[in-house]
């Protein structure tokens, strides 16, 4: 998968763009596209524009100091593909992972796979499928069967469309689309008589290694995002689908690195996917209008801020298995996005209350 998403960047040579090259950004969209699937209509990005990518150019060098990075295309037109691809994640990424034999690959891996695989069919089905994965990466012991993964599935694909397709809640922030998948297993285990409150399996969780390795990821997701506008990595969903899975095929290669520390990367990506001036400012992108300007700070001090923005999301997450929250049983489908949407959440109230008492002072 890794090797197809380096094709479908058809200039994987462009971390330093031309104006000439950029210009192209909408016709390597559209040939991103599958012929035997309808294009998606308008190829508006949401949160940016060609007219923006222009401005902003690519490369280390040369980071935006006016514009986000390029948000995530348009969905894909039709929604009985939408729902059966997020349905289709689902179970596939829950197959990859939980069945009987569980040696095929861990759930970080299995979703970014899944993830990655419909997004180049079709760049417009990476959210839903996104979201469906979350949802798949639930343990055997709270989705048995495929039955189980094709339900939760489903609740997945309807929230998705009620919550992010329609309403395109939370727009700019990351972990929205694991929040959704979040919530979906937490209905589907309460008809299971499922409880999200247990007594602790462990003591203590790796809070250093899983708050580091958020940060990392989130840290790793924007610099991808920053630096590749115009190839395909640009794509929040892509950007964080590969860190996801460069994070899933290092799990046993490195000392301590083990599945617990893969899926705080994971989710560390996840928060690496907010928009710049959202996360930073607290900028509503429906509200303030694509074609605004919104200063950026530089490269460095936007990478510590996003990898303390995932260290915040890690950290929540360690400590939720401490605490005995959806832990006991482990393997809750979108926790991991839920916690970096926590961390999000909070980053921004800690730089607004900081914000205020710097202008007091």
């Amino acid at each position: 998968f890794l090797i197809l998403f380096l094709s479908a960047s058809d200039d994987v040579r462009a971390f330093n763009p031309s104006p000439t090259s950029v210009a192209s950004v909408t016709g390597r969209s559209k040939s991103l596209g599958s012929p035997l699937l309808p294009k998606p209509t308008g190829l508006q990005i949401r949160g940016s524009d060609d007219s923006n990518l222009a401005s902003r150019g690519g490369g280390l060098g040369a980071w935006p100091k006016t514009r986000d990075p390029r948000g995530v295309p348009p969905d894909f037109p039709l929604t009985a593909t939408r729902v059966s691809v997020a349905i289709a994640a689902t179970v596939l990424t829950w197959y990859a992972h939980a069945s009987a034999n569980p040696s095929r690959c861990g759930p970080v891996l299995a979703s970014s796979a899944a993830t990655l695989a419909a997004s180049l069919v079709a760049p417009g089905l990476g959210q839903a499928a996104f979201c469906g994965s979350f949802a798949g990466m639930s343990s055997a012991s709270l989705v048995p069967g495929w039955r189980e993964a094709l339900a939760v599935g489903t609740l997945s694909a309807a929230l998705f469309e009620a919550l992010i397709h329609a309403r395109n809640a939370f727009l700019g922030l990351g972990g929205r689309l694991g929040l959704v998948a979040f919530v979906a297993t937490n209905v589907a285990m309460m008809f299971r008589r499922v409880p999200a409150v247990a007594t602790p399996t462990v003591s203590t969780a790796p809070i250093a290694v899983m708050t580091i390795a958020a940060a990392i990821g989130s840290a790793m997701t924007i610099a991808v995002r920053e630096t590749s506008d115009d190839t395909a990595a640009a794509d929040p969903v892509r950007a964080a689908s590969v860190v996801g899975a460069l994070a899933g095929l290092m799990v046993g290669t490195i000392p301590g690195f083990t599945d617990l520390a893969a899926l705080a990367a994971y989710g560390g990506a996840f928060t690496g996917m907010s928009l710049p001036s959202r996360l930073l400012k607290g900028v509503v992108p429906a509200k303030q209008g694509q074609n605004a300007p919104q200063p950026q700070p530089g490269p460095l001090a936007l990478l510590i801020s996003f990898a303390s923005a995932g260290a915040l999301g890690g950290l929540f997450h360690a400590l939720t298995i401490g605490w005995g929250w959806w832990s006991n049983p482990a393997g809750w489908g979108g926790k991991a996005g839920f916690c970096a949407f926590v961390g999000v959440v909070a980053f921004r109230i800690i730089a607004k209350a900081s914000s205020v008492v710097l202008r007091r002072n």
